[in-house]
């Protein structure tokens, strides 16, 4: 039988900004005060969940509209 963990894709900083095409430093400042799409630091490394960023991204353009 096999039994596989599904993780959550995992983005870096650098992706997020990317994806966003904003600045690596914007991305820092939204986590840093709260703002922009959900985070999590593993050890002094901070993460996103990919499903997560999309959801928060819908509702940024869901918003804007």
């Amino acid at each position: 039988m096999d039994q596989r963990v599904e993780f959550p894709r995992l983005l870096t900083v650098a992706d997020v900004a990317a994806i966003l095409h904003v600045p690596v430093s914007t991305v820092h400042h939204w986590a840093q005060r709260g703002d922009g799409p959900p985070s999590f630091k593993v050890g002094k490394h901070r993460r996103f969940d990919a499903e997560v960023v999309a959801r928060w991204l819908d509702d940024v353009k869901a918003g804007a509209a």
